[in-house]
């Protein structure tokens, strides 16, 4: 039967395109961004726009990586990538580059010129540089290239070999307006001239301090070589941990903070902090928010009174004291919402009632442990978050006394037991009903191993209401460890726990517990 003319011209014909090219480019690269690079790839595979979007968004996402491989020089690999850049267009935002002079080439130069020609890196964001020693015949042509990135906000520049000194380029000038972060390690350039610069890392086995601050000190305050007093953010790792104060070379040190005076957050992981640089942090750095000190070296326990300047401080961290720190001093600071202490022996004695403290990391000691539960059931009963790194040494009797004051916390959310010998020793918790989140590191995985006695119906009665359980180890775990338990835990997925960290070597444990552990709130 033949449809009418009216109905038939109100039909709608159909069409091959599909809906999601109808979107903006930017929108569709906002839904790319939470798929995985194998999804990506699939999605590029459907069609001509879709492949067109993907090679317009890989750029923006992923990382241009040239590096030398085994028996192909690094000068191919940079003609390469000039030529696909020339060819594709494509605008990356982020470049690893290796830098090392090849032997018998002489075209290295010429072809590094070529990659970083301007119009060709003009989008660069990010940009890291692996320097063999032998590149400083190139360090006036990265400076070059680098003072020409007007949009790069951030630089890392890593030494290839490891050495007992630095890489002193005194060649590679860093002058750039747009910079933002920069990351040094195991290589120290000849000039920083960064007017935007907030956050530096330097990675070296030397004194950084002293070398920047004899500039100060040499130069009556003045920066006619690195000049950092605007950032924001430093974090100075001294790997081999051998740098001493140096009290015998005049103050550099001293110079260094007192300089400083627009910092927000401060880690130190050096030798040391003596009492003359730590009361020059705390009466120059007055806009600290993060500070972090390795090892603190008090002669005077009374100088962490110089701590009451940092009216903004929100995180307190020290790794070590070599004197015992009175915590009612450092309770007081009214911004203060996390305190973590390592090997820190703490006077419990006169602590006030503590009302910005949610966050505290403590190491125990079998001979304070009464102070301290006295402690947790009164001033301290407003914690959110409770890090607990029992000693080796300490019985199970004390650690079960710890464990029993627990329920008088009414805010406790996160609670993490370190160095805990046996699961089974969670037995003597009591439940905790308010707890969302339990982490437990074992001290030997050997004995974790054999220890079956808790499951996770117990777990489900400790910590009933808790949305993750995470449970790692300090050495790696045989492949049949939680092989059980995991599978219990997988079927629960209403009940809502996890159990990640069952390969975690030492090294990638301390990784785990700094950052994925201590930024969460």
């Amino acid at each position: 039967m033949q449809m009418p003319k009216e109905q038939a011209g109100t039909m709608v014909s159909s069409s091959s395109e599909c809906p999601i090219h109808r979107l903006p480019p930017e929108l569709v690269f906002k839904i790319f961004d939470y798929l995985d690079l194998p999804s990506l790839k699939s999605v590029s595979l459907t069609c001509h726009r879709s492949e067109q979007l993907f090679a317009e968004y890989c750029p923006r996402r992923c990382i241009l990586y040239i590096a030398k491989r085994p028996h192909v020089p690094i000068v191919e690999h940079l003609k390469k990538a000039a030529k696909m850049l020339l060819r594709t267009k494509r605008t990356y935002r982020s470049l690893q580059l290796h830098v090392a002079k090849p032997r018998g080439n002489k075209n290295m130069q010429a072809a590094l010129g070529q990659l970083l020609e301007p119009r060709l890196l003009q989008q660069l964001v990010v940009l890291r540089l692996d320097l063999a020693p032998d590149s400083l015949t190139f360090a006036a042509q990265l400076s070059g290239a680098v003072a020409h990135m007007d949009r790069l906000q951030e630089l890392t520049i890593r030494s290839t070999v490891d050495c007992f000194s630095p890489l002193q380029f005194s060649e590679l000038r860093l002058a750039n307006r747009s910079l933002h972060k920069l990351v040094l390690g195991h290589v120290w350039p000849g000039v920083i001239d960064c007017p935007n610069l907030r956050l530096l890392e330097a990675t070296a086995s030397l004194d950084v301090e002293t070398i920047v601050g004899k500039q100060y000190a040499q130069h009556g305050g003045r920066e006619p070589h690195w000049k950092l007093n605007q950032l924001e953010e430093l974090v100075i790792v001294e790997e081999l941990c051998m740098a001493l104060d140096m009290e015998n070379r005049p103050g550099y040190k001293v110079h260094f903070f007192r300089q400083l005076t627009q910092l927000k957050r401060l880690h130190c992981n050096t030798g040391y902090i003596s009492e003359r640089i730590f009361q020059a942090i705390g009466e120059s750095c007055v806009l600290l928010e993060d500070l972090s000190i390795a090892s603190l070296h008090l002669v005077d326990p009374s100088s962490l009174r110089v701590l009451a300047n940092l009216t903004r401080l929100r995180q307190l961290a020290i790794s070590h004291s070599f004197k015992p720190i009175p915590l009612a001093t450092v309770v007081c600071l009214p911004s203060l919402e996390r305190l973590l202490l390592g090997r820190v022996v703490i006077d419990w004695q006169k602590l006030p009632n503590v009302q910005s403290l949610q966050w505290l990391k403590i190491k125990p000691y079998a001979e304070g442990v009464r102070q301290l539960c006295d402690a947790l059931t009164g001033p301290l009963k407003q914690l959110h978050s409770l890090w607990i790194d029992f000693c080796y040494a300490m019985d199970t009797p004390t650690r079960e006394e710890i464990l029993a004051v627990l329920p008088t916390l009414p805010a406790l959310q996160t609670l993490v037991l370190q160095n805990v010998y046996q699961l089974q020793f969670l037995k003597a918790m009591p439940p905790l009903a308010g707890l969302t989140r339990l982490v437990v590191f074992t001290a030997s995985a050997y004995e974790f191993e054999e220890d079956y006695t808790i499951t996770a119906e117990v777990l489900a009665q400790l910590v009933p209401n808790a949305r993750r359980v995470e449970i790692g180890s300090s050495k790696p775990l045989h492949d049949n460890v939680f092989t059980q338990p995991y599978q219990f835990f997988k079927s629960r997925t209403a009940f809502g726990y996890l159990l990640p960290t069952d390969h975690h070597s030492k090294w990638e444990l301390r990784q785990y517990n700094h950052r994925y552990i201590l930024p969460l709130r």
